[in-house]
């Protein structure tokens, strides 16, 4: 009998609050105590859909949330996921000056530290696209992995030797769900589906990215991608694991990568 392809799902979840809507200038600030839909409504759901498929995710938010939202963001590892870093305020990484970047950075992951009592371990470029200079920042600061878009949906080793575990728009709520004439639900659904089938028949990665403002707040959303959890839950042929343990189980590069000079 031969041997089944290997084939890897993976569910996580970028931003958090207000952060994207204030680095975009669309808020001047945090709103008022539970009144973010969100926090009050999306997070708890999502939370609760996880436990209930007894799934890990991993969260990529951004710094901001470390110091206006510590609290949120410390039920992300209170409740056993992966905490990852999605930028300071939602900036567009891949435009930003290499001095910048490395003071958002450290800024963000030293927030998010804090709030949660643990180290973030991933990143995932808001917008997608990373600069030429986020590879050497991560490694700098202690990344395990960067989780941004790539040529495809392989994981792999970036040039100076950090993982990648790369992802496609087609994997993204945010892809269907903010067109100006969103498909319902069930198409998104049953597009997800029919990849997970394809990922279980031939091996390989299948990654979701999901919002808690996008997909958490309505429950026909969360309806969707529970029945794409359910099934990559009882397909024998996937395993499901976080971004953070497909980056773990790749090689290790036979030759040591260069040596990190700290960014100033």
């Amino acid at each position: 009998m031969s041997r089944q392809p290997s084939a890897t799902a993976c569910f996580s979840f970028d931003n958090m609050g207000e952060a994207a809507d204030i680095g975009a200038g669309r808020l001047d600030g945090p709103r008022p105590s539970g009144a973010d839909p969100s926090l009050a409504v999306g997070y708890p759901k999502l939370f609760d859909l996880l436990e209930r498929r007894r799934i890990r995710a991993s969260f990529f938010v951004e710094g901001w949330n470390g110091e206006n939202h510590p609290e949120a963001v410390r039920e992300i590892v209170r409740r056993g996921h992966e905490l990852g870093m999605h930028g300071w305020l939602h900036e567009p990484w891949a435009e930003l000056e290499p001095a910048r970047e490395v003071v958002l950075a450290r800024r963000a992951t030293e927030a998010l530290e804090r709030a949660a009592g643990a180290r973030p371990v991933g990143f995932r470029a808001p917008g997608g696209a990373r600069s030429a200079a986020t590879e050497e920042i991560l490694l700098d600061l202690g990344y395990a992995y960067d989780a941004s878009l790539g040529e495809g949906s392989s994981p792999g080793r970036l040039s100076a030797g950090l993982a990648q575990v790369p992802f496609v728009w087609a994997g993204v709520d945010g892809a269907y769900y903010l067109r100006p004439d969103p498909p319902e639900p069930a198409e998104v659904r049953d597009l997800w589906l029919a990849a997970l089938r394809k990922t279980a028949d031939e091996g390989g990665l299948f990654l979701l990215i999901g919002h808690a403002f996008l997909t958490g707040v309505e429950d026909a959303r969360l309806d969707a991608l529970d029945a794409v959890m359910e099934a990559a839950s009882r397909d024998t042929r996937i395993e499901v694991h976080t971004v953070g343990e497909v980056a773990s189980a790749l090689p290790v590069p036979a030759t040591s990568p260069p040596t990190h000079t700290a960014h100033p």
